[in-house]
């Protein structure tokens, strides 16, 4: 049996000792890996105070935002760290918005300092987006800032955070309307980081275990997972995008990895490991979340990867990413899953309310989630209504419909916006598509309501086929109806090439609505 590494997992109360104290105890281990170079925790540790100085140099103060537009490249956990060092917030933006959705999020951020990668800074200007005196990556010249980073000065500088500091900030995918700048500070890591030590979450399990990361930056599981590796003292195997192809290639160096991907980064994962003809056996750990998982894609993904403990998290952004967990002892390959978010991390909580009234519903009944939890946002940056629309006495509104089960047990059923009411019949998307991810050649399925005059709405059926697999509407509706009820049968189905997608791997249903 594999040795548990638990003593290896430490929690500070502040994010850049985090750094301190594995360069004190690992000095000479691998803390990144980036295209080839490697830095040590000795190493990032003096990086990132060169950062935090050379940020300081430049008038930053404790407090200013600090936008960051690039892909997930290595300079970005020295610029964080030295960011938590010097008091300054992060700001990670979506580098796959278009200029004027990133002009939104910086009139609403209103960054001391903007640094990105020429391809994403450059079509701002070319659209009139004022980023002031901007930073380069990767780059040389007067402007870089890999070279502002070089000149600053050695040693910690002399900051004294507190706990409700903030650290980053990040912005929310905006499907329900503009995006939100989510306040997370120390405490919500430190609080999120003492419930995944206690519940024993991704402990590895062999001394050269190293964590896969090709999560976007500016998604709280792109932070956080990276966080969670240095405070495991697990080597960072930073991609720079996501690129099933390379990942498959990285899976068969020998080295055991632990991951966290979304279910459409897993089924994408699998498609191409099964194209390259390579196996996926050098897992470790998968972690997985963000997204409903399908029945079939998770019974394929354990087939695919024998040897990984597989752990599902549920929360958001304003959560700091999970409150709830299935455990790894909640799958096994030889019987049917558990559909089940898991049961809640220790010192969380979960109660199921009506809606509209906030009013607790019994045991089994179906209603809006809402969460408590030590690592809740300190919430939405200058924006008090909206905070104080979705946090209500200490227990933050998710929006998303569930039931608990006799055993505690959480059931994520959709969105509540989501909803379909049909003839005055509640009808969960999730459910149908669920289902439908076990039909041979449909490889996705998304579930939507259209308006009709007499029902109020019908369902109706995107589908995206398998490669080199036919199928007919027909014969979808023919393989659903001994598996649901009558009236969640599609009326209409439509065939898509793909679905739409935010960064973070979620279905865009309202683009689905306009179809």
């Amino acid at each position: 049996m594999p040795r548990d590494f638990r003593d290896r997992l430490i929690n500070p109360p502040f994010l850049a000792d985090i750094l301190a104290e594995q360069a004190a105890r690992h000095p000479g281990r691998i803390a990144l890996r980036f295209e080839g170079r490697d830095l040590t925790f000795e190493e990032l540790e003096e990086r990132s105070d060169r950062a935090a100085n050379a940020l300081i140099a430049l008038g930053l103060k404790p407090g200013d935002r600090f936008a960051w537009l690039a892909r997930n490249l290595g300079v970005f956990w020295e610029t964080f760290f030295g960011c938590t060092k010097a008091g300054i917030v992060m700001t990670p933006l979506n580098w796959r918005l278009a200029p004027a959705e990133i002009a939104q999020i910086l009139a609403d951020a209103r960054p001391r300092l903007v640094a990105g990668e020429r391809l994403f800074l450059d079509p701002l200007g070319q659209a009139g987006v004022a980023v002031g005196d901007a930073y380069f990556l990767e780059e040389d010249g007067p402007r870089s800032f890999e070279r502002l980073l070089a000149a600053g000065a050695r040693g910690r500088p002399d900051h004294a955070p507190r706990q409700d500091d903030p650290v980053v900030q990040l912005y929310t995918s905006g499907t329900t309307g503009l995006p939100k700048g989510v306040v997370l500070a120390h405490r919500c890591y430190f609080g999120s980081g003492a419930a995944g030590i206690e519940a024993g979450i991704l402990v590895p399990q062999f001394e050269n275990e190293s964590a896969l990361h090709a999560l976007p930056h500016f998604h709280v599981a792109g932070v956080n997972f990276g966080l969670m590796a240095m405070a495991r003292a697990m080597p960072l195997i930073q991609h720079r995008v996501f690129d099933p192809a390379a990942l498959v290639a990285e899976a068969q160096t020998g080295t055991p990895l632990n991951s966290f991907f979304v279910p459409a980064m897993i089924l994408m994962l699998l498609e191409a490991a099964k194209a390259a003809q390579k196996p996926l056996l050098n897992f470790a750990s998968v972690s997985y979340g963000a997204a409903p998982m399908p029945e079939p894609l998770l019974n394929a993904a354990m087939a695919a990867m024998p040897r990984a403990r597989f752990t599902q998290f549920y929360g958001m952004t304003e959560t700091t990413g999970s409150a709830t967990y299935l455990p790894h002892e909640d799958h096994a390959p030889d019987r049917p899953q558990r559909v089940s978010a898991g049961k809640p991390l220790p010192g969380n909580a979960i109660r199921i309310c009506d809606p509209e009234t906030g009013r607790d519903l019994p045991q089994g009944a179906l209603g809006e989630i809402r969460l408590r939890t030590p690592a809740c946002m300190e919430g939405y940056w200058a924006n008090r209504k909206a905070t104080d629309a979705v946090i209500i006495d200490g227990w933050y509104r998710t929006g998303d419909a569930g039931r608990l089960d006799e055993d505690g047990y959480l059931y994520v059923l959709d969105r509540v916006k989501d909803m379909i009411i049909s003839g005055g019949e509640n009808i969960y998307p999730a459910e149908i598509e669920n289902v439908l991810a076990a039909h041979p050649a449909v490889l996705e399925a998304a579930i939507v309501g259209k308006p009709d005059h007499k029902w109020g709405e019908v369902v109706k059926a995107f589908i995206v086929k398998r490669p080199g697999k036919e199928v007919s509407s027909a014969e979808i509706c023919e393989f659903l109806k001994p598996k649901i009820a009558s009236f969640k049968l599609p009326r209409e189905v439509a065939f898509l090439a793909a679905l739409p997608r935010n960064p973070s791997g979620k279905i865009l249903k309202t683009e689905l609505r306009k179809l």
